[in-house]
């Protein structure tokens, strides 16, 4: 009951207010791959959307490392993981498109 809870909640989020405050999840992760590239890579950037959703499930997971079983990064694992399912469809759609 309480790992339905969680990714309910999860589901929630992703699909709510942030959803609303940040827009389109693919679009959002791009533009912080985007950041990511200039700040690590200057003009020669490799990271991609899916890459970000990973990369933020690493942070959590290093935040757990931390303070294990904090509630809040199992949730946002949880969001991330739906995220980047989500943006990997997307672009295979997209990749099929062209």
């Amino acid at each position: 009951m309480i790992s339905e809870n969680m990714l309910l909640h999860a589901a929630s989020i992703v699909g709510g207010e942030r959803a609303k405050d940040y827009g389109d999840k693919t679009e959002n992760h791009q533009r912080i791959a985007d950041l990511w590239n200039y700040w690590l890579f200057g003009d020669d950037g490799q990271i991609e959307a899916y890459d970000v959703a990973i990369m933020m499930i690493l942070m959590k997971v290093s935040r757990l490392m931390h303070t294990r079983g904090h509630s809040d990064s199992h949730v946002d694992i949880a969001g991330y993981a739906s995220i980047a399912e989500e943006i990997a469809r997307t672009m295979e759609k997209k990749n099929e498109n062209c």
